[in-house]
């Protein structure tokens, strides 16, 4: 009997996929730019399977490979080609646990929806701030092993600044239980922490406790036309000084990719009878009923326009007019990976280096990609900028063309960002795609480090081999 055959005779014969059909949607990722090939698809029903499964993991040395929403955009959760790992599919441990009203917290397994968590929180009268593009089918595993960010990290942080407790599988099958919801616990080392942006190397999460919050009961959005970025820095500062820390969301768009994305959504959707070469997306939000958001952000948008600051905007009347609005900053992903081959980063810099940090990639693409369109898109409230360059040229499609030049064009932009002192990933992590790169920008004491983390955890290196340290560093 082989390995394969032994393990899918201890599980329910659901659990275990082997068919190439079968297989097919496991083994792409969502840009549909990365291919692998695997042994299987293991999809366990419970923590007791996961635990299982690592341990014959263990046993047979077989590589596993988490895989929550498959929705990252950095390579981490596909296989490569050799067909020795398995792919780890946790979306079937979907449960919400508890929810705790009088404590301010959820706990929710790995393979719930983010969107789901959001529903659920709503439903006991609070709120889960997180919120991204893919909220309808990225999910808590991935979200917590990626450090997820998105729109609302001016308030209330990146993942890790929402996780209270973490449940968890090591390599060798052991299940970690740290799922107390506790505000304060000094008791050791904070593991939850290594845990949280370890992209899958270190062990598999399977459940998450998180802070919740009020529900927001007054909030007000607006989409402004600005001629810069230094004005987006500028109207941020005015908005700090009257709204405070009611700031839930600050998005910065470039006019380029604003025309990506009413090309897929339809200029209608632009809410300006003129186009702007840049657009700034703000909401501001209060947990009273009756406070005053949209007044408040109407007298910043009139300092604004009294400073030189803004050139148009536009505030939404109602819900419906507010999510129009930000669906067209979360369109921005579908739009790109319909217009053509695209080099994308995530970077991040110094909240008032970012009109710098621009100024220096749109000089170098100029004069080193002449032919490709800059790209820029992101929170800028905290300093995250997505550069993307955009080759639409038919040669480009060649996969072995646009390798070489999407390598010299990460060279470029990662060389402008060790400038900055910024790092080249902010939220998406390092996967696949980027464990060149974070060689060469780590210091090799840290990556020591790492490496020594990986090796506590993982000590034969079965959980998702060739991603953040491929290798001990030499």
């Amino acid at each position: 009997m082989s390995p394969l055959a032994e393990l899918a005779g201890r599980l329910d014969t659901s659990c275990v996929l082997a068919a190439p059909e079968e297989m097919a949607p496991f083994l792409t990722d969502w840009r549909g730019r990365r291919h692998g090939r695997a042994l299987a698809v293991l999809r366990p029903r419970s923590v007791a399977d996961v635990s299982m499964i690592l341990r014959w993991a263990t046993v047979t040395q077989t590589p596993i490979v988490p895989q929550g929403g498959n929705t990252g955009l950095s390579g981490g959760a596909t296989p490569d080609e050799s067909g020795r790992c398995a792919v780890l599919s946790l979306g079937r441990l979907n449960r919400i646990r508890s929810v705790d009203t009088e404590g301010n917290s959820v706990t929710a397994e790995a393979g719930c929806v983010l969107a789901q968590l959001q529903q659920e929180a709503a439903k006991a009268d609070r709120m889960f701030p997180l919120s991204l593009g893919s909220e309808g089918s990225c999910q808590v595993g991935g979200i917590v092993a990626t450090n997820a960010g998105g729109i609302n990290v001016i308030r209330y942080g990146t993942v890790r600044d929402l996780v209270l407790g973490l449940e968890y599988v090591r390599a060798d099958g052991a299940v970690i239980h740290g799922l107390k919801p506790l505000r304060k616990d000094n008791a050791g080392y904070a593991l939850r922490d290594l845990l949280i942006g370890s992209e899958g190397t270190l062990a598999v999460i399977t459940a998450a406790s998180f802070r919740l919050f009020a529900r927001l009961r007054a909030s007000a959005t607006a989409l402004c036309g600005i001629p810069d970025p230094m004005a987006a820095i500028r109207l941020l500062t005015t908005l700090r000084e009257v709204a405070g820390e009611r700031i839930s969301s600050f998005e910065l768009m470039c006019d380029a990719e604003m025309g990506l994305t009413l090309d897929l959504l339809g200029a209608a959707a632009l809410p300006f009878h003129d186009r702007h070469p840049w657009y700034v997306f703000i909401e501001i939000a209060d947990s009273a009923p009756d406070a005053a958001m949209e007044q408040v952000l109407t007298r910043v948008l009139a300092l604004a326009f009294d400073a030189g600051v803004l050139s148009d905007a536009v505030v939404a009347q109602s819900s419906a007019q507010a999510k129009a609005l930000w669906h067209l900053r979360f369109a921005v992903s579908e739009a790109n990976k319909r217009a053509g081959p695209g080099v994308s980063h995530d970077t991040s810099v110094a909240t008032a280096d970012v009109p710098r940090f621009i100024a220096a990639v749109q000089g170098a693409a100029a004069e080193r990609f002449p032919t490709a369109q800059p790209l820029f898109v992101g929170h800028v409230g905290d300093g995250n900028i997505h550069v993307i360059l955009l080759f639409r040229e038919a040669q480009f499609r060649d996969e072995a063309i646009f390798a070489g030049v999407a390598a010299s064009v990460n060279a470029c932009i990662f060389e402008i960002v060790s400038q900055f002192g910024g790092s080249i990933t902010a939220e998406h992590g390092v996967g696949r795609s980027l464990v060149g790169a974070l060689r060469r920008a780590a210091q090799p004491e840290a990556l020591e480090l790492m490496a020594g983390i990986k090796h506590a955890f993982d000590p034969l290196g079965i959980l998702n081999p060739g991603t953040v340290l491929a290798a001990p560093p030499s």
